[in-house]
């Protein structure tokens, strides 16, 4: 059973539950890898800067959500939404005024090396989670990176913010 406080989910009983929620995963990152290639060949580098803005937004609609939040709530809630989407994540270490966790399985590199493609799609999403995570919350560093050779991601985050 679903817990949800949405009235208008739909879940069918007749597909596991699992099998739905992976769908609804490579659905999504699908969309966006599709949505990237189409405005990168229509528009070259103004695509890109159209896609940034677009994984902006979505960055900024989830960071509204617990920007209000003091420091102590948000490490209760890092990568939260990474798991959702089924990235791998372990908890390295936290602190009062930082934490730290790696993320040993990412879907998004892994439809990257499915397609072929190079690290620019990650890095893009990479540098506009940085940037908003570190504008809101606090200053977000990745010292290490799958896309860039890396064998996990490695996500750092101090509170800068004072909150």
């Amino acid at each position: 059973m679903v817990n949800t406080t949405e009235k208008k989910i739909y879940v069918d009983s007749n597909i596991p539950l699992e099998h739905q929620i992976v769908f609804l995963r490579k659905s999504l990152i699908n969309f966006q890898y599709s949505v990237f290639e189409i405005l990168k060949e229509k528009f070259g580098s103004a695509g890109i800067e159209i896609f940034k803005t677009i994984m902006r937004q979505r960055a900024r609609q989830g960071i509204d959500k617990i920007k209000d939040k003091s420091f102590e709530e948000i490490k209760n809630l890092a990568g939260l939404p990474d798991r959702i989407l089924g990235f791998q994540i372990t908890q390295d270490y936290i602190r009062n005024d930082e934490f730290q966790y790696s993320i040993t399985f990412c879907p998004y590199f892994a439809e990257s090396k499915r397609r072929g493609m190079s690290p620019e799609f990650c890095n893009i999403l990479e540098e506009v989670e940085i940037e908003e995570v570190s504008r809101n919350l606090g200053e977000l560093a990745e010292p290490t990176r799958m896309c860039q050779g890396d064998s996990k991601c490695t996500v750092r985050i101090r509170n800068t913010l004072g909150k």
